[in-house]
């Protein structure tokens, strides 16, 4: 070869490479071609010829011309590089794995090599070495997008999801219209219950990849965790329409469904996704325990108390606990068992719960036989009494508004208190325990894990806020984490297990014969058994008049779950009478529009137009909806299960609650703040009593006047320590002292 070969070579070269750079391949190629035969002792030019044939997928040719360059310059990383690539996808990855070593022996910061290794490493199923090659990659790029991407989703497919957030959250802010980067995001932070934060990366995921199933299995998930039921069952249905194969997340409609009432739909797609072995525990169990929200009536009411009875019956008779895997499927079904929307019938469901706890215990008693009793005795550690709390609700929450200040009360000089917080928010209240706490532990983990944690600090006494409102503390409940466990009523009904000691009640709301509704030992703390925490001032409610159409107008403050099929028609014969308007605060749900259409058509068989005589009133902020209640004629309280938090908040805006008197603590708690207050007249002893009372003082203002001016002046003890503080320390300290003799 002369020398006008050679420059015509470097000629053509160059003007291939240009047109490599428009895009223009054939033509590049055409151009490489000439120069290989002009100068065939020029290395680049078959590397370019190698970067082309590898660029049209012609793999072997590629593999071909990258050794030809190798040959004439053997120092070439990226050669060595760019052959590895032809290599592993041709499905070589241990010759590939051989010439991305060669890269990075040659330049030892050569990330896309690394990177490259990795994903070979990962081919040939040897995690190890392709997270040690993406770090490599990292360290000579430490935001090089693709090995950040890369080692997150290999950590997070590892099971390492909270070593793998970080990496993933990078990757995301790298690239954030990259959809598979949010959506993987959302998958680890929902493994982590970290729905919340999840929710934005999901939502992304679905918007930039809107025909990926797997995004909206996870914005649907997300959705039903957060109790969002609607815009969750709408994802949920995208999902399974992308992917018909999705048995997962039929499961989740399945249970998305049930959550939002839609029971039947529910039980058919749960019972018909039991096909499936590893799940099948858990869907017959959620099937048998399913209770809508909304009631047609009350003889449905009857009729979903008599299958659930029946279902219980079906899981304890067909309850398999002999090997290693039917322990596992129980675990995984225990793990989401609740009857939580029992409490809202308004039955004695004593018999009920009962057998539920009883069927909790059974299971656990064989999933974790080592958690049945304490290998240490209380107060034998001889220092201050140690107190565990356990709770998802210590944000800015009804539980937290409960409970929130009596567990602060707790003296440090007497009590060493351990906090569990399976929440995912925290805030000011949160914070405020957290400060207050020996150890304060925010964790989602595995229920069994947490339990070993509790055991390990050897508990005097354990505290479960609000237990059956999660299923998971049903079955820490079952267990044996300390001498003593009690429950205070943030779910105020009993829990049924064996191993709870003690329901630390109200004395002022529990009737005379309370320990018949409650297997643990009833305890009376004064009052109402707390030290509640105040709701701020009221705004101005005269937002509330636009919605009262000039007539007087009443306010129903709870929710669609307290609302029972037979005060409809109380409500109804109240607005006839009265000429009030009744008013809701109830969200545009689909659960709540059942609800809707069901006492619209109450409404109409006393013959009133449900659009004058009823108000469907927005959601507001706290003190707007505070003024509301201040400004409004009356509030009208439900049967069975009375106002709790809505109560407080209307007492302490001077609102005058027509209530009922109860039979069972969780229908007394109105009835109760009204004795502490020694306000009379607003306790009805049934329907008729309660249409007249409150007719009566829907029509006499200066009644209604004077139960305001009584009740701002003594609604200050409902917020006030009467000597409950003292009591719940001292009943700590008595109970720990008998369980260590």
């Amino acid at each position: 070869m002369n020398a006008n070969s050679a420059q015509l070579a470097i000629e053509q070269l160059q003007q291939g490479i240009a047109k490599q750079r428009a895009g223009q391949i054939s033509a590049a190629l055409s151009h490489y071609q000439r120069a290989a035969k002009l100068d065939p002792s020029n290395a680049q030019v078959w590397h370019l010829l190698g970067v082309c044939a590898l660029q049209s997928g012609n793999l072997a040719l590629a593999a071909k011309h990258f050794r030809t360059c190798l040959k004439l310059n053997p120092e070439s990383a990226e050669t060595y590089n760019n052959l590895g690539v032809a290599l592993r996808r041709m499905g070589r990855h241990g010759e590939a794995v051989d010439a991305f070593r060669s890269a990075l022996a040659i330049r030892r910061d050569y990330a896309s090599a690394a990177y490259n290794l990795g994903l070979s490493f990962e081919a040939m199923n040897v995690p190890g070495e392709a997270e040690n090659a993406y770090r490599h990659a990292l360290q000579s790029n430490a935001n090089d997008f693709n090995s950040v991407n890369a080692l997150g989703n290999l950590l997070f497919r590892t099971q390492r999801t909270a070593e793998a957030v970080p990496l993933l959250k990078l990757a995301r802010r790298l690239q954030p219209d990259n959809g598979h980067a949010n959506g993987v995001l959302a998958q680890a932070l929902l493994q982590l219950d970290l729905s919340n934060e999840a929710l934005e990366y999901a939502q992304a995921a679905a918007t930039i990849e809107p025909d990926t199933g797997k995004w909206w299995a996870a914005l649907g998930l997300i959705r039903r965790l957060r109790h969002e039921m609607e815009p969750a069952i709408a994802a949920l249905r995208r999902a399974i329409e992308l992917d018909p194969a999705d048995e997962l997340s039929k499961c989740e409609l399945g249970f998305a469904l049930g959550e939002a009432g839609e029971v039947e739909e529910a039980r058919a797609i749960l019972l018909a996704a039991m096909s499936n072995e590893d799940n099948a525990e858990r869907l017959r169990w959620a099937a048998r325990l399913l209770l809508p929200s909304v009631y047609a009536s009350e003889a449905e009411v009857d009729a979903e108390r008599l299958r659930l009875n029946q279902g219980l019956e079906e899981i304890e008779a067909k309850l398999a606990l002999d090997t290693p895997h039917q322990l596992q499927r129980t675990y995984h079904a225990v793990q989401g068992a609740a009857i939580f929307q029992l409490a809202y019938q308004a039955r004695d469901n004593t018999a009920l719960q009962y057998r539920f706890g009883a069927l909790i215990d059974r299971a656990m008693r064989a999933i974790s036989p080592g958690m049945q009793a304490c290998d240490w005795q209380a107060r034998m550690h001889g220092g201050r009494i140690r107190v565990g709390i356990v709770s998802n609700h210590l944000m800015h929450h009804t539980v937290s508004r409960y409970f929130r200040r009596l567990l602060l009360a707790l003296d440090p000089e007497r009590f060493e208190v351990h906090v569990w917080y399976g929440g995912e928010t925290r805030d000011f209240s949160t914070e405020q325990i957290a400060a207050r706490a020996a150890s304060f532990t925010q964790t989602m983990e595995d229920p069994l894990d947490i339990a070993a944690r509790i055991r390990s600090t050897q508990l005097d006494a354990l505290i479960y806020p609000e237990i059956g409102m999660d299923p998971r503390h049903a079955l820490l409940g079952s267990l044996r984490l300390a001498p003593v466990q009690a429950m205070l009523y943030g779910h105020p009904v009993t829990t049924g297990l064996a191993n709870m000691d003690y329901f630390l009640s109200a004395d002022a709301l529990e009737p005379a014969n309370a320990q018949e509704h409650y297997r643990e030992k009833l305890i009376r703390l004064p009052g109402l058994g707390t030290l509640p925490e105040r709701p701020p001032p009221p705004d101005d409610g005269a937002w509330l008049d636009a919605h009262a159409g000039g007539a007087p107008i009443t306010l129903c403050l709870q929710n669609h779950l307290k609302l029972t099929p037979s005060f409809d028609d109380v409500l109804a014969r109240v607005a006839l009478e009265s000429g009030a308007r009744i008013g809701f605060f109830i969200r545009n749900t689909g659960v709540a529009q059942r609800f809707r259409r069901r006492i619209e058509a109450a409404f109409a068989a006393r013959g009133l137009d449900p659009s004058q005589a009823l108000a469907f009133l927005p959601s507001k902020r706290h003190e707007d909806y505070l003024g509301a209640i201040a400004r409004a004629t009356l509030i009208l309280d439900t049967p069975g299960f009375s106002g709790g938090a809505t109560s407080l908040d209307a007492f302490s805006a001077g609102a005058p609650v027509l209530t009922w008197n109860g039979t069972m603590a969780r229908g007394r708690q109105t009835q109760g703040m009204l004795a502490m207050m020694g306000v009379d007249g607003l306790v009805a002893a049934d329907e008729q009593d309660y249409v007249d009372k409150a007719v009566a003082l829907i029509g006499d203002a200066p009644r209604r006047e004077a139960l305001r001016a009584q009740i701002l002046e003594h609604s200050a003890v409902l917020f006030e320590d009467n000597g409950v503080t003292a009591a719940f320390a001292d009943f700590l300290d008595t109970a720990t002292r008998q369980a260590g003799v």
